[in-house]
C-alpha cells in the first residue's frame, strides 16, 4: 500500500497528514513539512502547490528532517537505460547510461544535457555533482528540451536511477 505521512515539525512532531495519493494543495492539512515517513511507494514532494517548484523524490523510509530527503537509497535492481543528448530534439552527441553517475563530467564533456530519452526505468537528474541540488524526476519517455523535465537550465551534475522495491 502506498502511503506517506507528512509532519509539520522535525523528528515526526507536530500536526501530521496521512496521504495515500496525489494532493495539489496540503495547506488545508498542514502549514509546512519538516519530516516524513514513507510507508510505501515512491513519492515526489513539490516545493509549492499545484505540483510546482523544486521536486524532492523520497522512497520507503523515515526522514526526520527536511535535509534528509535530498537523496535516496538504492533498494533493488532492474532494467534501466537513459540516453543523453547535447542538443535539443535528440541531436548532436549522445551518451547511453545504465548506471548512476556521481559526476556527469567524467563521461560527458560538458554539464549540459539539452534533451534525453528515458528508455527503461525512472531517473533523477541533479543540478550538482554527488546527487545534490535541484532534482528532476524523469520517467520513461522522450524529453526534447530540458524545460520538458521542469528545468530552467540544462545543467545536470549527477544522475541516479530510481530503484523500486
Amino acid at each position: 500500500m502506498e502511503k506517506i505521512v507528512l509532519f509539520e515539525d522535525q523528528d515526526f512532531q507536530g500536526k501530521s497528514y496521512d496521504c495515500k495519493g496525489d494532493s495539489a494543495d496540503l495547506h488545508g492539512y498542514i502549514r509546512r513539512c519538516n519530516s516524513v515517513k514513507v510507508e510505501g511507494g515512491w513519492w515526489v514532494l513539490y516545493e509549492r502547490n499545484n505540483f510546482t517548484g523544486y521536486q524532492y523524490i523520497v522512497g520507503p523510509g523515515e526522514y526526520n528532517g527536511y535535509r534528509h530527503w535530498m537523496g535516496f537509497n538504492d533498494c533493488a535492481k532492474g532494467p534501466y537505460k537513459l540516453k543523453l543528448f547535447d542538443r535539443p530534439n535528440f541531436d548532436g552527441q549522445s551518451l547511453e547510461l545504465t548506471e548512476n553517475m556521481k559526476l556527469v563530467q567524467e563521461k560527458w564533456p560538458r554539464q549540459e544535457v539539452q534533451s534525453c530519452k528515458v528508455l527503461e526505468g525512472s531517473w533523477v537528474f541533479y543540478e550538482h555533482p554527488n546527487f545534490c541540488g535541484r532534482q528532476y524526476l524523469l520517467e520513461k519517455g522522450e524529453y526534447r528540451h530540458h524545460s520538458e523535465w521542469g528545468a530552467l537550465k540544462a545543467l545536470v551534475g549527477s544522475i541516479k536511477r530510481i530503484m523500486e522495491l
